[in-house]
Protein backbone atom coordinates (compact mmCIF):
# COMPACT_ATOMS: atom_id res chain seq x y z
CA UNK A 1 0.00 0.00 0.00
CA UNK A 2 1.28 3.41 -1.25
CA UNK A 3 0.67 7.06 0.83
CA UNK A 4 1.73 10.45 -1.04
CA UNK A 5 1.77 14.24 0.48
CA UNK A 6 2.30 16.68 -1.63
CA UNK A 7 1.57 20.50 -1.54
CA UNK A 8 0.28 22.35 -5.05
CA UNK A 9 -1.54 26.09 -5.67
CA UNK A 10 -4.74 26.74 -6.19
CA UNK A 11 -4.80 28.72 -10.01
CA UNK A 12 -7.51 30.96 -8.34
CA UNK A 13 -8.53 31.45 -4.85
CA UNK A 14 -11.09 29.00 -3.96
CA UNK A 15 -14.67 29.69 -2.89
CA UNK A 16 -16.66 27.74 -0.50
CA UNK A 17 -18.96 26.67 -3.30
CA UNK A 18 -15.88 25.35 -5.65
CA UNK A 19 -14.27 23.68 -2.32
CA UNK A 20 -17.43 22.11 -1.78
CA UNK A 21 -17.62 20.67 -5.48
CA UNK A 22 -13.92 19.55 -4.98
CA UNK A 23 -14.74 18.20 -2.09
CA UNK A 24 -17.40 15.95 -3.12
CA UNK A 25 -16.13 14.89 -6.12
CA UNK A 26 -13.07 13.45 -4.15
CA UNK A 27 -15.12 11.85 -1.75
CA UNK A 28 -17.06 10.57 -4.18
CA UNK A 29 -14.10 8.83 -6.52
CA UNK A 30 -11.98 8.14 -3.37
CA UNK A 31 -14.69 5.43 -2.31
CA UNK A 32 -14.53 3.89 -5.99
CA UNK A 33 -11.35 3.88 -5.97
CA UNK A 34 -10.25 2.85 -2.19
CA UNK A 35 -8.61 5.82 -1.78
CA UNK A 36 -8.41 7.95 1.53
CA UNK A 37 -6.34 10.70 3.02
CA UNK A 38 -7.25 14.23 4.18
CA UNK A 39 -6.97 17.38 2.38
CA UNK A 40 -5.66 20.90 4.18
CA UNK A 41 -6.96 24.44 2.44
CA UNK A 42 -5.75 27.76 3.37
CA UNK A 43 -4.27 30.98 1.19
CA UNK A 44 -4.59 29.58 -2.51
CA UNK A 45 -2.66 26.55 -1.01
CA UNK A 46 -3.41 22.67 -0.79
CA UNK A 47 -1.51 20.61 1.62
CA UNK A 48 -2.84 16.41 0.25
CA UNK A 49 -2.07 12.97 1.66
CA UNK A 50 -3.68 10.31 -0.40
CA UNK A 51 -3.69 6.36 0.04
CA UNK A 52 -4.18 3.21 -1.21
CA UNK A 53 -3.17 0.51 -3.61
CA UNK A 54 -0.09 1.74 -5.19
CA UNK A 55 -1.29 1.54 -8.68
CA UNK A 56 -4.44 3.37 -7.69
CA UNK A 57 -2.42 6.14 -6.04
CA UNK A 58 0.06 6.72 -8.69
CA UNK A 59 -2.64 7.57 -11.45
CA UNK A 60 -4.36 9.55 -8.94
CA UNK A 61 -1.36 11.59 -8.30
CA UNK A 62 -0.65 12.10 -12.33
CA UNK A 63 -4.35 12.90 -12.72
CA UNK A 64 -3.95 15.87 -10.16
CA UNK A 65 -0.85 17.06 -11.76
CA UNK A 66 -2.82 17.99 -14.86
CA UNK A 67 -5.64 19.09 -13.16
CA UNK A 68 -6.06 22.84 -14.00
CA UNK A 69 -7.32 23.58 -10.35
CA UNK A 70 -3.35 23.03 -9.28
CA UNK A 71 -0.61 24.67 -10.44
CA UNK A 72 3.30 23.81 -8.88
CA UNK A 73 2.82 20.83 -7.90
CA UNK A 74 5.68 19.46 -5.21
CA UNK A 75 5.65 15.84 -3.62
CA UNK A 76 6.92 15.65 -0.33
CA UNK A 77 7.06 12.19 0.48
CA UNK A 78 6.11 8.32 -0.69
CA UNK A 79 6.33 5.59 1.20
CA UNK A 80 5.17 2.15 1.39
CA UNK A 81 2.36 1.79 4.79
CA UNK A 82 1.18 -1.65 6.09
CA UNK A 83 -1.93 -0.12 7.08
CA UNK A 84 -3.70 2.79 6.58
CA UNK A 85 -3.52 6.19 8.72
CA UNK A 86 -6.90 7.95 7.11
CA UNK A 87 -9.12 4.46 7.28
CA UNK A 88 -11.91 6.65 8.78
CA UNK A 89 -11.43 9.43 5.72
CA UNK A 90 -12.48 9.00 1.62
CA UNK A 91 -10.89 12.45 2.20
CA UNK A 92 -10.95 14.39 5.78
CA UNK A 93 -10.99 18.19 4.63
CA UNK A 94 -9.93 20.80 6.93
CA UNK A 95 -9.58 24.73 5.98
CA UNK A 96 -6.66 26.01 7.56
CA UNK A 97 -7.33 29.05 10.62
CA UNK A 98 -5.98 30.77 12.59
CA UNK A 99 -8.24 29.25 15.44
CA UNK A 100 -7.37 26.20 14.42
CA UNK A 101 -4.29 26.32 14.42
CA UNK A 102 -3.48 27.40 17.86
CA UNK A 103 -4.60 23.78 18.50
CA UNK A 104 -1.89 22.13 16.88
CA UNK A 105 1.02 21.06 19.85
CA UNK A 106 4.12 22.39 18.48
CA UNK A 107 3.43 25.18 16.33
CA UNK A 108 2.65 27.81 18.74
CA UNK A 109 4.21 30.37 15.80
CA UNK A 110 2.85 29.36 13.36
CA UNK A 111 -0.10 31.39 11.78
CA UNK A 112 -2.70 30.94 8.61
CA UNK A 113 -0.84 33.45 7.07
CA UNK A 114 2.34 30.87 7.21
CA UNK A 115 0.15 28.08 5.46
CA UNK A 116 1.59 28.52 2.41
CA UNK A 117 3.20 27.05 -0.75
CA UNK A 118 6.60 28.66 0.04
CA UNK A 119 6.57 28.25 4.01
CA UNK A 120 5.05 24.52 3.79
CA UNK A 121 8.01 23.62 0.97
CA UNK A 122 10.86 24.62 3.11
CA UNK A 123 9.52 23.31 6.44
CA UNK A 124 9.23 19.38 6.17
CA UNK A 125 8.49 19.12 10.09
CA UNK A 126 5.72 21.74 10.30
CA UNK A 127 4.12 19.62 7.09
CA UNK A 128 4.86 16.53 9.44
CA UNK A 129 3.06 18.14 12.18
CA UNK A 130 -0.11 19.19 10.51
CA UNK A 131 -0.28 16.08 9.02
CA UNK A 132 0.27 14.54 12.55
CA UNK A 133 -2.48 16.85 14.04
CA UNK A 134 -5.19 16.69 11.58
CA UNK A 135 -5.33 12.99 11.28
CA UNK A 136 -8.27 12.84 13.39
CA UNK A 137 -11.30 13.60 11.94
CA UNK A 138 -12.56 17.43 12.32
CA UNK A 139 -15.90 18.90 12.35
CA UNK A 140 -15.33 21.34 9.82
CA UNK A 141 -17.33 24.53 8.93
CA UNK A 142 -17.31 23.90 5.52
CA UNK A 143 -18.96 20.67 6.36
CA UNK A 144 -22.05 23.18 8.52
CA UNK A 145 -21.98 24.38 5.25
CA UNK A 146 -22.66 21.31 3.34
CA UNK A 147 -24.60 19.79 5.89
CA UNK A 148 -26.73 23.35 5.64
CA UNK A 149 -27.21 22.53 1.69
CA UNK A 150 -28.47 19.00 2.65
CA UNK A 151 -31.42 20.71 4.86
CA UNK A 152 -32.40 23.04 2.60
CA UNK A 153 -32.32 20.27 0.10
CA UNK A 154 -35.09 18.52 2.51
CA UNK A 155 -36.78 21.38 2.75
CA UNK A 156 -36.96 21.88 -0.75
CA UNK A 157 -37.86 18.66 -1.15
CA UNK A 158 -40.51 18.63 1.26
CA UNK A 159 -41.60 22.04 -0.03
CA UNK A 160 -42.30 20.98 -3.51
CA UNK A 161 -44.16 17.68 -2.47
CA UNK A 162 -46.69 19.94 -0.73
CA UNK A 163 -46.80 22.46 -3.97
CA UNK A 164 -47.65 19.15 -5.49
CA UNK A 165 -50.16 18.20 -3.07
CA UNK A 166 -51.44 21.54 -3.97
CA UNK A 167 -51.62 21.29 -7.41
CA UNK A 168 -53.79 18.54 -6.93
CA UNK A 169 -56.34 19.89 -4.81
CA UNK A 170 -56.74 22.60 -7.38
CA UNK A 171 -56.83 20.17 -10.49
CA UNK A 172 -59.33 18.13 -7.99
CA UNK A 173 -61.27 21.76 -7.63
CA UNK A 174 -61.51 23.06 -11.13
CA UNK A 175 -62.66 19.92 -12.56
CA UNK A 176 -65.19 19.19 -9.69
CA UNK A 177 -66.28 22.86 -11.27
CA UNK A 178 -65.89 22.51 -14.39
CA UNK A 179 -68.27 19.19 -14.61
CA UNK A 180 -70.81 20.81 -12.23
CA UNK A 181 -71.27 23.92 -14.69
CA UNK A 182 -71.70 21.63 -17.61
CA UNK A 183 -74.26 19.70 -16.28
CA UNK A 184 -76.10 22.84 -14.74
CA UNK A 185 -76.00 22.05 -11.02
CA UNK A 186 -73.32 24.44 -9.57
CA UNK A 187 -74.72 24.80 -6.04
CA UNK A 188 -72.94 27.09 -2.85
CA UNK A 189 -71.59 23.48 -2.03
CA UNK A 190 -69.04 24.06 -4.49
CA UNK A 191 -68.79 27.68 -3.58
CA UNK A 192 -67.45 26.55 -0.14
CA UNK A 193 -65.11 23.69 -1.70
CA UNK A 194 -63.24 26.60 -3.76
CA UNK A 195 -63.13 28.77 -0.57
CA UNK A 196 -61.57 25.59 1.54
CA UNK A 197 -59.45 24.92 -1.22
CA UNK A 198 -58.13 28.46 -1.98
CA UNK A 199 -57.56 29.15 1.85
CA UNK A 200 -55.42 25.94 2.03
CA UNK A 201 -53.39 26.96 -1.08
CA UNK A 202 -52.91 30.15 0.73
CA UNK A 203 -51.25 28.51 4.09
CA UNK A 204 -49.04 25.90 1.91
Amino acid sequence: MLQISYLSRSRAPMTPDQLLELLLQSRRNNVERGITGMLLYGNGTFLQVIEGEDAVVDRLVERISVDPRHDGIQLLGRREIQERQYTDWSMGFERVTDAGLQQVEGLRDFGARDFNFDYLSRNGAVVETLMDHFRAPHWDPLIRELDAKDKVIDHLSKRLARARGSVEVASLVLESVTEASRQGSLSEEHQRLCQSALTALRQS
